[in-house]
């Protein structure tokens, strides 16, 4: 741990304190000594602060000769949460900053700046900086567009932070006929998605695994009113059944395309889909469909472009012994115009499956209390020849203090599918959280 993150550690450790002893300061204001003596009502406050400070390391389980140090986490983060709740708004605020010893650079991030307001007695309005996600898939997303953080996912970050934040609009009305959800966000935002800064992965241009010094740098969309991008979900519960159908135009979230001078960059994507989920022989059941429509080719001819896509999920969870829970899911990934795609790409060995399989398992024991959490998530395709496992186990100490260790395990076949350009990026970490209010 370098001298940086040991005084960030310092610093946020002071920060908690302060909260604490603030906190303290007003629980003895109000203790048995005093309350018996200058009894009055005691008034809520609309304001509420909470927090944690977390140290977290991670260390690859193989070599990259990409990189020279083993380490893909090494950082000391301080992450604060305020709100305030009126009569019809409420405001809230959450943020991060972290020494981040892998990149030795100090970070921030604003994850939650929003105003919420109920309006017509029907409607919310959220307006500004905040975490949006919708669909029913576990850890696989074909009708959720918003913005992902892959990078802290595969390092092993709590996975509240896959979900990324974007500036946005979003206002859901609620009818009895049907609720609507809509969400506007006027400048596109991509995934943190892997660039090679911590992993590092396969590039078909070069025909081998890039990252380290050679890092992706993508033309993104410009800035204009018509490259904004918009969402909507009509969704309604009838008889314990939720039904939905969903609607997106933007881009491909990651630069998977390339401009005329082969440059990495985002293409127009427009998406329909539809979504049913409900409860069955003691479990909950989900199915999702996604038509992810090129429109920068129509016809599958451009290798530039990535093809359209037909995508389908179906899930099935339930608890199979006490505190243990089992959940299933198939996924299918089929690129439409598959022969026009071999046809014209200039590196057809290493195009994906014309139809790609999935299967993932998640296996979670919770302890009484909730004190021990264990969790199994795998993920194997057997088209690609290649998987994904995530084993993790959480142990709560106490309200203040949390600690977690898991890995992330890649292997696969080939070096240029979806998880086996990820082997030389298995880790392993650990987490201590202290957490306040």
């Amino acid at each position: 741990m370098t001298f940086k993150t040991i005084i960030a550690l310092l610093t946020l450790s002071a920060v908690a304190f302060s909260v604490e002893s603030a906190n303290e300061k007003t629980e003895d204001m109000w203790g048995d000594e005093v309350w018996g003596e200058n009894w009055q009502e005691e008034e809520t406050s609309p304001w509420s602060v909470a927090g944690f400070v977390e140290v977290a390391y991670g260390k690859r389980l193989q070599s990259d000769v990409l990189f020279e140090r083993p380490e893909t986490l090494e950082e000391v983060r301080g992450h604060l949460e305020l709100d305030y709740t009126a009569t019809g708004f409420e405001f809230s605020f959450a943020g991060d900053t972290w020494y981040d010893g892998v990149t030795e650079q100090q970070e921030y991030d604003i994850r939650e700046f929003v105003v919420d307001i109920s309006a017509l007695e029907n409607t919310d309005i959220k307006l500004g900086r905040q975490v949006i996600t919708w669909g029913t898939g576990d850890l696989v997303f074909l009708n959720d567009l918003f913005p992902k953080d892959w990078e802290s996912f595969f390092a092993g970050r709590d996975d509240t932070y896959l979900k990324a934040s974007s500036n946005s609009l979003r206002v859901t009305s609620y009818f009895s006929a049907i609720n609507i959800d809509f969400v506007w966000t006027p400048v596109f935002t991509a995934d943190h998605y892997i660039d090679g800064e911590r992993f590092s992965f396969f590039n078909p241009l070069a025909g081998q695994q890039v990252g380290g010094q050679d890092r992706v740098n993508p033309v993104e969309p410009k800035e204009t009113l018509s490259n904004s991008e918009l969402a909507l979900r009509l969704y309604k519960n009838i008889d314990g059944v939720e039904y939905a159908v969903y609607g997106y135009r933007g881009f491909d979230k990651q630069p998977v395309g390339l401009t005329d001078d082969s440059e990495p960059t985002f293409h127009r994507k427009d998406i329909v889909g539809a979504s049913i989920r409900g409860a069955v022989a003691s479990g909950l059941y989900h199915t999702e469909l996604a038509y992810h429509d090129a429109k920068k080719d129509g016809n599958g001819t451009n290798p530039l472009v990535s093809n359209s896509q037909l995508r389908w999920l179906i899930g099935y969870e339930r608890e199979v012994a006490t505190r243990l829970t089992l959940g299933l899911q198939y996924y299918l990934e089929w690129t439409q115009d598959y022969d026009e795609l071999l046809e014209n790409s200039p590196y057809p060995q290493f195009e994906v499956t014309e139809k790609r399989h999935l299967v993932t398992t998640r296996l979670t024991y919770r302890s009484q209390k909730d004190e021990w959490i264990w969790s199994l998530f795998g993920f194997y395709s057997p088209s690609d020849k290649d998987s994904y496992i995530r084993p993790s186990v959480s142990y709560r100490f106490s309200d203040e203090w949390a600690f977690t260790a898991g890995a992330n395990i890649f292997s696969g076949r080939d070096d240029h599918t979806f998880f086996g350009q990820f082997k030389d990026a298995s880790n392993a970490y650990v987490r201590v959280r202290y957490n306040f209010n």
